[in-house]
């Protein structure tokens, strides 16, 4: 997982590649694969962002990554709506509905992959974290006592 600000640069290269070449007839299916990788970034730190986790919200990074998370997501939407427009043109609604099979298909893959390995370390984080206080509150404790 990446943040939506690289997310939305790698999404403006891909739509800017995707248009070139369907403009020439040519196959744009690794640019769209790109597009929709960078859309399931954005959409996935949206997510994040309503849900922050204990240390983003104790930095006051949360409100960053949110405000980063929704305008992200706004220019998305209008790349995303360029994108449907072009390939409805270039292929009708079929290559429309193809298009928008493959973003689902890539989406479910990152959720089962790499937004579980991003999930699984910051849990590691924080239980690593947790358990460093509470053996430090335990030695305190019993360095009060003795």
């Amino acid at each position: 997982m990446i943040d939506p600000i690289s997310a939305l640069s790698i999404a403006a290269s891909a739509v800017s590649s995707a248009k070139t070449l369907l403009a020439a007839g040519r196959d744009a299916s690794g640019a769209l694969s790109k597009f929709a990788g960078a859309v399931s970034d954005v959409n996935y730190a949206a997510e994040k962002a309503k849900n922050p986790g204990v240390f983003a919200s104790l930095t006051g990074s949360a409100e960053q990554a949110a405000i980063d998370a929704f305008s992200a997501q706004k220019r998305i939407q209008a790349m995303r709506k360029e994108i449907e427009t072009i390939i409805q043109f270039q292929y009708g609604p079929t290559g429309l509905k193809e298009y928008k099979d493959t973003l689902r298909r890539v989406r479910e893959q990152r959720k089962k992959t790499e937004y579980r390995k991003a999930e699984i370390k910051e849990a590691i984080i924080m239980w690593v974290v947790g358990g460093v206080i509470v053996m430090a509150g335990i030695a305190g404790l019993a360095a009060t006592l003795w």
